[in-house]
């Protein structure tokens, strides 16, 4: 890993650490300001907000002025709303915190990707793509333990986010500019393809976020295992791995083919989870997150390559951060069906999961070791 992926795995890691910790900030705030359900849900709501507004502004200013510009902006943003929630003299305060923390965190999930991908060799793009993903994904590991470890200081969470996001500002300023980017000049133009990968990513965060709702906890103890929060840690668990895996997979097949594939067989995995019970049934949810978490490599990787340079940015921060309102909507349905039919509701999310992957099956192009510039020419 060369020095310029050291330090985007620095920024990245910082992601996902904000990411992993806000429900943790929640729970241990919400009980010390002693507010009620539905107010402790607004920081994350405004996080959520935060992304699908901030993809779209970064990857803009990314497309017109510059990858660095995105990078510097994105950690600054992350640094800002820490700094904010440090502070915070109320719960309300984290609201607008979340929110630019949000800003952030989708500003660098827009810009990183593309970044590399116009900063490496075409055989290596999947894998350095994949190798700062997963110094993001790998602190799922760490977040709890350290949450736990703190024993309700939530204020310490951000100050943790705040200290890595300063050091993760300062070290980006030897990053050098994208020369792919330098040497595009046309203006912007509209990418039909925007619309294509926004579908994708919204039903593919539909799924994914709809595995993490309360539901699941009720569906694992309905099949046997009373600790449910011990149970679905064990299943939780594949969703590391499955990145790393994905990250040495990335540029050996193609990834029109394991991005579909993916999230079809996510989708399939699904639709049968609900007629196991015992090891068969937590072998079966480790596999679906497993496949969580190698969606990420490869899809990362395959959105910042089918975007034509000037408008890879921006096509990127509107796919992935309106893309995560089926993050905010999928939850809410699935509650919903599943209170009707456990089985529907599974049923439900298998199919959503699957036509992310026929989507791309479909109308999908092959990117894996074709420079950048012949894929869509």
């Amino acid at each position: 890993m060369n020095w310029k992926l050291i330090i985007l795995s620095l920024g990245m890691a910082l992601t996902f650490w904000d990411i992993f910790n806000v429900p943790y900030i929640i729970n241990y705030a919400s009980s010390q300001f002693h507010v009620n359900i539905l107010v402790s849900s607004l920081p994350l709501s405004a996080e959520m907000v935060g992304y699908a507004v901030g993809g779209a502004v970064n990857g803009l200013l990314s497309s017109i002025k510059g990858r660095k510009p995105g990078l510097m902006l994105s950690m600054g943003l992350v640094s800002a709303g820490s700094l904010l929630g440090l502070l915070s003299p109320s719960f309300f305060w984290l609201i607008p915190a979340e929110f630019i923390i949000g800003l952030g965190i989708e500003g660098e999930l827009s810009v990183v990707p593309a970044y590399i991908s116009e900063t490496v060799s075409p055989e290596n793009r999947g894998k350095s793509v994949g190798m700062v993903t997963a110094s993001g994904f790998l602190t799922t590991l760490i977040v709890g333990p350290v949450a736990v470890l703190l024993g309700g200081d939530w204020r310490l969470l951000f100050l943790a986010g705040l200290l890595v996001s300063l050091v993760a500002l300062v070290s980006r300023v030897r990053l050098p500019e994208s020369k792919l980017w330098s040497q595009k000049k046309e203006g912007l133009k509209w990418d039909w393809w925007i619309a294509l990968m926004t579908a994708v990513w919204f039903l593919s965060y539909f799924t994914g976020y709809a595995l993490f709702s309360d539901p699941m906890f009720q569906f694992i103890t309905f099949h046997g295992f009373q600790n449910s929060s011990l149970y679905f840690t064990y299943v939780l668990y594949g969703d590391p791995l499955g990145v790393l895996v994905a990250s040495f997979l990335n540029d050996k097949i193609e990834r029109k083919y394991s991005s579909a594939a993916v999230n079809i067989f996510a989708g399939l995995i699904l639709v049968i989870w609900p007629l196991f019970s015992g090891i068969p049934f937590l072998a079966l949810g480790f596999a679906e997150m497993f496949l969580q978490g190698f969606k990420f490599p490869v899809m990362y990787s395959y959105t910042s390559e089918v975007f034509r340079t000037r408008i890879r940015t921006l096509g990127y921060g509107i796919a992935d951060g309106i893309g995560h309102l089926g993050g905010a909507v999928g939850p809410i349905i699935f509650s919903y069906i599943y209170s009707g039919d456990q089985y529907l509701a599974m049923l439900a999310i298998g199919v959503v999961a699957s036509l992310a992957g026929v989507l791309i099956l479909r109308w999908g192009v092959k990117t894996t070791g074709i420079p950048l510039e012949q894929i869509r020419r």
